[in-house]
């Protein structure tokens, strides 16, 4: 109980201070509110995941888990359905839509994720960029597993998976993909392996990268942890989407920013009339 209300005034502090499409004033910040928070356009890929994930979601199938990181906020049980990892587990649909939006947009060629699940991120990250090299890393060897079956049935051809550790399997996949365009780091989320993952990946990041670390606001370690990779001298641009953050590498930002942004519906009274 305790947790969870950290976690409310956590979110209070990130929403009081988010800012939307109308109070920013960066012109790529603006775009970035534009196409990633504003669009409400349902892409070709949406439907279809979104049957997996119910179809997922029904599926009473228990796995013996091997959990690598910090576990469950809601369940610390080595078994766990299939249904019950979608539901706690699994990215949401509105940030599953930001990520295949974010990709759709920047479009890069070479992407990484630690940590599959079942694979529904993962094939609406495929989705947005069909032609990309992709690596996915899971420690699970049963939901690896799973995934796999779910790449299969949605005809992800581009989806390669590791299967092991973050800390056996990172190095090699970056070796494989020489040049990372995008990371989305959602597995482990505690703080010291979490900015070693960054480190690590940063080995192989240029100007044009995007990086993105899914429950930032998850735990104070988590939060700290965000804090660490803000302040890193290569860090240009941050945004703070709450459950996601974003980072940047673009030298032409010359003035390093960290910004929250939130869709404009989500605070009505903030319009374009009084910028």
């Amino acid at each position: 109980m305790q947790e969870k209300f950290r976690q409310l005034i956590r979110l209070l502090r990130w929403y009081f201070r988010a800012k939307t499409q109308f109070n920013i004033h960066s012109p790529f910040l603006f775009n970035f509110s534009q196409k990633v928070l504003e669009d409400d356009r349902v892409f070709y890929a949406f439907r279809d995941l979104e049957i997996l994930r119910k179809i997922l979601k029904d599926d009473r199938t228990v796995l013996k888990i091997k959990d690598y990181g910090a576990g469950s906020l809601v369940s610390d049980e080595k078994k766990r359905s299939i249904r019950s990892l979608v539901k706690y587990s699994a990215t949401m649909p509105l940030y599953c839509r930001y990520l295949f939006r974010i990709i759709n947009e920047y479009k890069p060629a070479t992407m990484l994720e630690l940590g599959t699940s079942v694979g529904i991120s993962t094939l609406y990250q495929s989705r947005a960029a069909m032609d990309a090299k992709f690596i996915t890393i899971e420690g699970d060897p049963g939901i690896a597993q799973v995934a796999e079956k779910n790449f299969r049935r949605m005809r992800a051809h581009n989806i390669r998976q590791y299967v092991g550790t973050f800390e056996e399997k990172l190095v090699p996949a970056l070796e494989e993909l020489k040049r990372l365009d995008y990371a989305f780091i959602d597995g482990n989320h505690r703080e010291k392996p979490t900015v070693e993952y960054f480190e690590t990946c940063l080995k192989y990041a240029h100007d044009d990268s995007i990086f993105i670390f899914d429950d930032i606001h998850w735990t104070e370690g988590m939060e700290r942890a965000w804090e660490k990779i803000i302040a890193h001298p290569r860090v240009t641009l941050s945004v703070d989407m709450y459950y996601f953050g974003i980072i940047f590498f673009k030298k032409e930002f010359t003035e390093k920013r960290d910004v929250a942004v939130i869709k404009s519906t989500w605070k009505p009274w903030i319009t374009g009339f009084f910028k």
